[in-house]
């Protein structure tokens, strides 16, 4: 599929032209545990034959098998005669599975000594026929390894916890011949049929008591003479095929191992088995697709035309200063938008293309210019889309970036915050939380104007109050007709004009807009779906629901709309009849008031008028805010709910945040040895934003910024919102630990709508906070900022080595601040322990990262003629990788050998 997806541009790179490129060690599927047709008893499949066998390997793309029937070698040699016509695409290894006294014991042989086998069988002293199923030697498991030892095989304890036969089973506790067979030299690995037992034997096996005794046997194992330096164990899982139905099961969980070999020989087979951390994976251990940066292809500037493949695994750019290799991880992020600065630098590519692919095998190509803006292509259900840069994601920490995180978490607890959240899904809540923060603003915009009005009303009650009270004086007096008549003319005037008010609204019509819903867009801000046809179905049952709901409250306004019309004629035709009356009355008025006048009443007709005027106008303002309380009452119901979905999805956003505190804490206890360090979130929340707010609000008044960040603290931006509303001056001085005399201040100068409801939707979320201890009893807690720099950096790489997380991670020199021994004894286990779970990429001038943490791929990068290039690229097994690695990161192998004598080696 990526091949498809390829720039439209010719000349261009093409994915082709990237996989072409070494990208070093690969991880290859073996089924080391298989029997046979004649050669078992217990096969009955007749096409179970070793030629069968071959082919099938072929077609499920195998690239190591081992033919194992119970005690017997009777169809190894033509296993491995018909796979020669298959070198360099399938091994095939003579073996065998012994029964002993203690258990069943899988062992091979280099396939150029195959004859080796046969005199190790005849060794065993077997009882029974070979291949029978009653057959078996007398001798203990530890003795038939050292038989095998003897003979340079390597031994695999067969499926330790299966009933009957796996000795963890029969014979569960600590007994002396167990110790013998796991300490033995010529051991290199147990096969686990269930998955949840791989840990067995080794420094992650179970806390429960029985995995306490295994580990004390296994740990024997680093003191043994002989296994110096190779005291891990390889945990396999195998087949066990006895037919072709089980060897070929379509189920996609297959039971077997991956190991990450340089070719098909027994020297890399069995180097394999000696560094199991690094090499040796059960399938079930790992994801079937995790996602992954292809290849990356830049022309211009200082890399001008590196193509880099990159493998799937661990990949270190090494190389002195000056050479290019944090220009090809800048280079890098520039491409997925992470360092946008980088176009400023004479050495940014013109160009940068970008092959990607995800954990559903959707392929994505990343395109960018120097200075451009980012293209990204995605090739889904057969057609090529534009898709936002985000839709891949990667982690990228640049250099120096965690020493900066690392520098005060406590004080920049905003910036510790971003570097957390990278390492959970939260994409969904924050454009949930950016969405009803900006509905809560555009609805505080249209609540403002009404709230105001409202608290209004009453002094405009009031104030009518008074002014009919003078009128009904003068009423009483020598003007009463007048008056009585004039003041009931304006009182109809007045319902005249909200008549009219009404009739223009009737006239406008109404919307049901706010109804309608586009399901396509709805659909866009949820992100990917399964596609699942179940589901399709009923998504586009739904966008059929929408869509006629849509179209009927189209319809349902158009028809209401014609009915206001024809009454708004009605009311129009009514309200001009009124006025037509209220001229003819106020012409018989004027023609009273003019009689009035001759008679020197003028003076008490101005004062009247004035009154009258001041009727009719706080009349009509009344009247309009009146009108206006179903629009209030509406605006409120809608930000109480605005303000609940708020709440509720910022409740999430922290329960998702502490969920991932779990792994984070286990995986600092299990790493960092000097202290006891755990992340926890404190209630006292990430103030900077509530801080900032108050300080602005109240500047001009000498408020204290200690007092102010106390305050932000003990309280939050909705509770001090909801108390300057209430006007309770108490409650404020109480809970934020301020004195009265400044609550009050406070509510003289925030208490406005504007402030109140901004105050509504600032976030205030929990603090995240490191917590050292030492393991002192008691222990004695430690501040974070008294730790070294490489202290603080350890824990910030230890979160982002070992998230939850599948995504790509890319950093530069992770091991700024740290020294070697940590570096070996838990950067390195780590990457080895997490790269096939995740890709990572790394620039390290750090010898152990690269060599111990066994890269799959080395970049050596040059300086030749202004630019830089790679070569030499590969893995370590690659000699001339080897020797690149030497001459960079050992200073060459004359100083290697050097160190070497001094250090008595």
């Amino acid at each position: 599929m990526l091949a498809e997806l390829e720039t439209g541009d010719p000349m261009a790179i093409q994915l082709k032209d990237i996989t072409a490129v070494d990208n070093g060690a690969k991880f290859l599927n073996v089924d080391l545990h298989i029997h046979s047709y004649g050669a078992s008893a217990d096969v009955k499949d007749v096409t179970m034959t070793p030629q069968a066998i071959v082919e099938s390997a072929i077609r499920q793309e195998l690239s190591v098998i081992a033919l194992t029937d119970h005690n017997s070698d009777a169809n190894v040699a033509a296993a491995v005669e018909h796979a020669r016509q298959y070198a360099g695409q399938l091994l095939v290894l003579p073996g065998v599975e012994v029964t002993t006294s203690h258990g069943h014991l899988l062992v091979y042989f280099a396939p150029e000594k195959i004859g080796d086998l046969g005199r190790f069988l005849a060794k065993l002293d077997l009882v029974g026929e070979k291949g029978a199923e009653n057959t078996r030697t007398s001798k203990s498991m530890s003795d038939v390894i050292k038989e095998a030892d003897t003979l340079g095989a390597i031994c695999i304890a067969a499926h330790i916890d299966r009933d009957k036969t796996g000795f963890e089973m029969f014979a569960p506790g600590a007994p002396n011949w167990k110790r013998d067979i796991i300490q033995s030299v010529g051991l290199y690995g147990v096969e686990c049929d269930d998955p949840a037992n791989l840990g067995w034997y080794s420094a992650y096996d179970d806390p429960g008591s029985a995995g306490i005794e295994r580990r004390k046997i296994y740990e024997g194992r680093s003191t043994r003479p002989g296994l110096e330096g190779r005291s891990q164990l390889a945990h396999i899982q195998g087949s066990d095929a006895h037919s072709m139905a089980q060897f070929e099961t379509a189920n996609p969980d297959k039971v077997w191992t991956r190991m990450k070999l340089t070719d098909l020989t027994w020297s890399a087979f069995k180097t394999a088995l000696v560094d199991p951390d690094a090499r040796v994976r059960a399938t079930a251990t790992i994801p079937k697709s995790v996602p992954r940066i292809r290849g990356m292809a830049v022309s211009g500037g200082f890399l001008n035309g590196e193509v880099i493949h990159f493998s799937n695994n661990l990949n270190c750019l090494i190389g002195g200063r000056g050479t290019g290799k944090s220009t090809a991880i800048r280079a890098l992020a520039y491409a997925f938008g992470l360092f946008e600065g980088f176009c400023q630098f004479d050495n940014c590519p013109n160009t940068i293309s970008v092959f990607c692919e995800d954990s559903n095998g959707i392929p994505y190509l990343f395109e960018r210019a120097k200075g451009g803006d980012i293209s990204v292509r995605a090739k889904e259900e057969g057609s090529i889309t534009e898709v936002p840069a985000n839709a891949f994601r990667v982690e990228y920490f640049g250099q120096g970036e965690l020493a900066e995180i690392a520098k005060d978490p406590l004080n920049s607890p905003q910036l510790f915050q971003e570097f957390l959240d990278r390492h959970t899904t939260l994409a969904d809540l924050v454009d949930k939380e950016v969405s009803l923060v900006n509905e809560l603003r555009e609805n505080s915009s249209q609540l403002v104007p009404l709230e105001a009005s409202f608290a209004q009303l009453q002094s405009k009650r009031d104030a009518l109050a008074d002014v009919e009270k003078k009128l009904k004086i003068a009423e009483e007096g020598h003007l009463r007709e007048i008056v009585g008549i004039q003041s009931k003319i304006t009182s109809e005037k007045t319902i005249r004009t909200t008549i009219e008010s009404v009739t223009q609204d009737y006239r406008t019509g109404l919307s049901l807009a706010n109804f309608e819903r586009n399901f396509d867009q709805l659909s866009a801000t949820a992100g990917e779906v399964t596609g699942d046809p179940r589901s399709a179905k009923h998504l586009q049952e739904m966008k059929a629901t929408l869509e006629a709901t849509n179209a009927l409250l189209k319809e349902e306004a158009k028809s209401i709309n014609a009915k206001l019309s024809a009454k708004a004629d009605e009311l129009a035709k009514q309200t001009a009849d009124l006025k037509a009356n209220h001229i003819r009355l106020e012409l018989d008025l004027a023609s009273k008031i003019a009689d009035l006048k001759t008679k020197g009443l003028a003076g008490n007709l101005s004062e009247l008028e004035e009154l009258l005027r001041q009727k009719a106008s706080l009349g009509k303002e009344i009247a309009a805010v009146e009108q206006k309380q179903p629009e209030l009452l509406t605006c409120r119901e809608q930000r109480k709910q605005l303000s609940a979905q708020l709440a509720d999805v910022r409740s999430e956003m922290t329960t998702r945040r502490k969920a991932q505190l779990t792994g984070i804490n286990q995986n600092l206890a299990a790493t960092i040895n000097d202290y006891t360090v755990f992340v926890k979130y404190e209630d006292a929340g990430v103030i900077d934003e509530f801080f900032s707010f108050v300080q602005e609000k109240m500047t001009g008044s000498y408020f204290q910024d200690a007092s102010a960040k106390v305050m932000c603290e003990r309280i939050t931006p909705f509770d001090l919102a909801s108390w300057l509303l209430a006007n309770d001056v108490d409650r404020i001085a109480t809970a934020s630990g301020i004195s009265k005399e400044w609550a009050g201040q406070m509510v003289a100068k925030l208490r406005t709508w504007n402030t109140i409801f901004e105050l509504e939707v600032l976030a205030k979320p929990p603090k995240p906070v490191i917590i050292v201890k030492t393991k002192t009893t008691p222990a004695k807690e430690i501040p974070v900022f008294q730790l070294s720099d490489g202290q603080r950096h350890t824990i910030l790489l230890t979160i982002a080595l070992l998230a939850e997380s599948n995504i790509p991670l890319i950093i530069d020199q992770p091991e700024d601040d740290l020294d070697n021994a940590f570096i070996f004894s838990s950067i390195v286990a780590t990457l080895r322990s997490v790269k096939e779970k995740r890709q990572v990429i790394v620039v390290t001038h750090n010898a152990n990262i690269a060599v111990l943490g066994d890269a799959e791929l080395i970049l050596p990068m040059h300086r030749t003629d202004d630019y830089g290039q790679s070569v030499e690229r590969g893995s370590i097994d690659k000699d001339a990788t080897k020797l690149q690695v030497q001459n960079i990161l050992e200073g060459g192998p004359e100083a290697f050998a050097r160190r070497k004598v001094i250090y008595g080696h």
